[in-house]
């Protein structure tokens, strides 16, 4: 079975697509700035059969402490799930690009993996609570405050679907 969650760059990707209108909000006014300095980088797209953009997730490796989160979080290696949005239409999207983060923090050695997000996407973040990310902290920026949220790799839980990816 082929995998439908494709590797591109992003100047494989139109920023002009709708997709990344709610992103455009979001992170006013640097989103397309930031979007063109990454043209060489790496996401994870997936595309319906009429070629629409239904999901995209940009992750990245990265080591050393996080100084600018409240509070800081000591050095780790970690996954950033720097940009993670999908059109929800009931096909489990999400777990998808969730998995497809976890095989790369395992590939990579990524002892934990973060992200953040604004309390507005509940959604989202019901999803990530229930893989075993836990709220640590904040992050402010020009775009507001978001909240951070962490999944460390070979923790156990009680709740089997936040061992992911362990198997007992």
């Amino acid at each position: 079975m082929t995998d439908l969650i494709k590797a591109v760059r992003f100047n494989d990707l139109s920023l002009e697509d709708p997709f990344f209108a709610s992103l455009r909000e979001d992170y006013k006014p640097g989103f397309d700035s930031w979007f063109k300095k990454k043209n060489q980088e790496i996401a994870y797209v997936f595309h319906n059969s009429r070629g629409e953009l239904l999901g995209f997730v940009y992750p990245k490796i990265e080591e050393g402490p996080l100084t600018d989160l409240s509070p800081a979080l000591p050095a780790a290696r970690r996954l950033k799930i720097g940009t993670f949005k999908i059109e929800a239409h009931g096909t489990k999207l999400g777990q998808r690009f969730l998995k497809k983060c976890f095989d790369l923090a395992i590939s990579l050695n990524a002892d934990e993996i973060y992200v953040t997000a604004f309390p507005k996407h509940s959604k989202l973040i019901q999803l990530l609570s229930q893989y075993g990310f836990e709220k640590v902290g904040t992050k402010s920026s020009k775009s507001g405050i978001e909240d951070v949220y962490v999944k460390k790799l070979g923790t156990t839980h009680q709740d089997q679907r936040k061992n992911y990816p362990i198997i007992n």
